[in-house]
């Protein structure tokens, strides 16, 4: 007789510890570099894809780990969610299929509503600031110039994202803070604690264990 197995790979926690590493990255360089320092052009573009590569990978830690969580319950998994009664389980099982086409953040607030915790206050943090991490990621995925005098998308994510972080440390004061301003270590550490709060948070309110 045969016996055949099947395995399943979770890819959510990579996603998270490339953006912390893409992060890191980005602070390095900043570190390196000095008031006398001329930056090339090669080393500007490489922190500036670290910058954006933490950004990409955190929101797609938090987007995928959502979709494990709700697989999980699907395959009944004995150990990520072990604190949740058999019927909550199968709770987060069925209307997994009404997710599909909601936003991140809804299926977050879905799982929390079905198995009976507390949602997420949507007018506070972390709920509010990941909204406008995952706006940024938007932003950047598909990326519209606007003009200084008309700006619009992009004031409403300076607006929203100026005071998180420190500006980035190589463009000077009258360059537009987004993307230049914006985009620098602050921001992208901003992403990755964003991100990590947010699921501590989520995994306290459906009391089941960190998923990162």
């Amino acid at each position: 007789m045969t016996v055949k197995t099947a395995l399943k790979h979770n890819f959510s926690k990579q996603h998270l510890k490339a953006a912390a590493y893409f992060a890191k990255r980005a602070a390095e360089i900043e570190a390196e570099a000095t008031l006398t320092t001329s930056l090339s052009e090669e080393t500007r573009s490489q922190h500036r894809a670290y910058v954006t590569g933490a950004i990409f990978s955190a929101v797609a830690a938090l987007e995928s780990s959502i979709n494990e969580l709700y697989l999980e319950a699907r395959d009944n998994n004995p150990h990520t969610l072990k604190e949740l009664d058999s019927k909550k389980v199968a709770s987060l099982a069925a209307i997994w299929p009404q997710t599909k086409g909601h936003s991140t953040l809804h299926k977050y607030q879905k799982a929390l509503l079905t198995i009976g915790a507390s949602k997420f206050n949507g007018k506070q943090s972390p709920w509010r600031d990941t909204e406008s991490l995952i706006k940024l990621r938007d932003a950047l995925v598909h990326y519209k110039p606007e003009w200084d005098n008309e700006l619009d998308i992009h004031k409403e994510i300076e607006i929203h994202l100026r005071n998180k972080f420190n500006e980035c440390v190589f463009v000077d004061s009258n360059s537009l803070w987004f993307p230049h301003k914006c985009l620098g270590s602050g921001c992208a550490k901003w992403s990755v604690d964003t991100i990590t709060v947010f699921m501590h948070e989520f995994c306290q309110r459906a009391q089941i264990p960190e998923r990162f």
